[in-house]
Formats: C-alpha cells, sequence, structure tokens
C-alpha cells in the first residue's frame, strides 16, 4: 500500500470511528430522530468509503493463481 493509501484510509478510519462515538451518544441521549437518521446516514456512506478504498489496498489475486 502506498503512503497515499494509507493516509487516505487512516483517515477514513478515524472518520467512521469518529461518526461510531457521535452515534452512540446520540442514542444514549434520545437524541431528535431526525438527527440520528442523518448521523447514521453520514456513518453509512464513510463506511461505504471506507470498505472500497480497502478492498483496493490489498494483493490482487485471480481465480487461477494456487
Amino acid at each position: 500500500m502506498t503512503d497515499i493509501q494509507h493516509e487516505k484510509y487512516a483517515r477514513l478510519m478515524a472518520a467512521v470511528e469518529e461518526l461510531e462515538e457521535k452515534v452512540d451518544e446520540l442514542e444514549k441521549n434520545d437524541a431528535d430522530p431526525e438527527t440520528l437518521k442523518k448521523a447514521l446516514e453520514e456513518l453509512g456512506e464513510a463506511r461505504t468509503k471506507l470498505t472500497r478504498v480497502s478492498d483496493g489496498c490489498g494483493p490482487t489475486r485471480s481465480p487461477n493463481e494456487g
């Protein structure tokens, strides 16, 4: 993984963790449903971005490799 990819991955991981903490706090404090929904959508988007980046970071493997 190049340094740029690693930095992007690390930033996205930090963003996901931050959003997870935000959602936890909102749930604990019985936040407004609309606010919680927005936070969950942001978290979902961040997780999707993280998945896309992490899928491209590993070594490529073809089905024919043994």
